[in-house]
């Protein structure tokens, strides 16, 4: 059966064997993250919560991150992490995500030294990919996978609708929290970012998120801006009558102009070039 009492299983037993008490998880603030965070810390574990801040990551993100990390008592430890210092990331082709997630991985070990030394326990380090997530072709799961990082929701086989429904069960709050990839992800392959485009694809997705449908649900539904290089905002609902609006944030935030495209499926959209 998958629930917390199979994750707590594999957490304990990897304790176990590596002499372990404390545990850390790379804390993005996503509903993964957060799942594995709170179960853990609802088993009576010791949790640290590594969160990574940097230019790939809106600020109201970072802000989101903390204040549910503090809500469910989650020790936070912010980490600044620079991915555009990296010639590979800043090359931006395929296997951008693997070389980000193996600097990453290095940088939250790193923080966890430097803890250690000060008097903290060792910890075991852990992330909330899901077993989803194992099931389709990602590069960072390679980078994972060659730093030793723990996976304990995909190896207890949990699911993004298993987990969410656990969370809801458990008192998780925003359980339904959609997904929201580093900013990274919205260049296409071969358009090199930097500083002030993320910072304009931030302020843009921040802005159209706040646009609701008389009914008071998101506009757009799930969206994301990207750079193709041509600006594209790529949404499930286009509504006639939201365009204007629309318009008016992508010219506000310097990027107009713009083409759009409406389609049931968000994620992935370079990825699924590439096959």
């Amino acid at each position: 059966m998958v629930d917390s009492a199979a994750l707590l299983a594999v957490m304990r037993r990897h304790l176990r064997e590596r002499g372990r008490t404390a545990v850390a998880v790379a804390y993005s603030g996503g509903v993964d993250s957060r799942f594995l965070c709170h179960a853990l810390l609802r088993a009576g574990l010791d949790v640290l919560g590594l969160h990574a801040r940097g230019p790939h990551v809106p600020e109201a993100e970072n802000r989101q991150a903390r204040r549910r990390a503090r809500d469910m008592g989650l020790p936070l430890l912010e980490v600044d992490f620079q991915p555009l210092e990296i010639p590979d990331v800043r090359a931006n082709g395929p296997r951008r995500c693997y070389f980000c997630k193996a600097a990453l991985m290095r940088c939250l070990r790193e923080a966890l030294a430097r803890r250690e030394a000060a008097g903290d326990p060792p910890r075991l380090l852990c992330d909330g990919s899901n077993a989803d997530d194992m099931a389709s072709s990602r590069p960072g799961l390679q980078a994972l996978k060659e730093a030793a990082i723990l996976s304990p929701l995909a190896e207890a086989g949990f699911s993004k609708k298993a987990l969410r429904a656990e969370g809801a069960a458990t008192g998780l709050e925003d359980p339904q929290q959609a997904a929201r990839p580093c900013l990274l992800t919205r260049f296409a392959y071969g358009v090199q970012p930097s500083e002030t485009a993320l910072r304009r694809l931030a302020a843009a997705e921040k802005a159209l998120a706040e646009l609701k449908s008389p009914d008071g649900r998101p506009l757009l539904g799930d969206f994301r801006v990207r750079l193709t290089p041509e600006p594209l905002v790529q949404a499930q609902h286009l509504p006639a009558g939201s365009l204007s609006h629309v318009d008016a944030v992508m010219k506000r935030c310097g990027l107009a102009p713009w083409k759009s495209q409406e389609e049931a499926v968000i994620s992935g959209l370079y990825d699924r070039k590439v096959r």
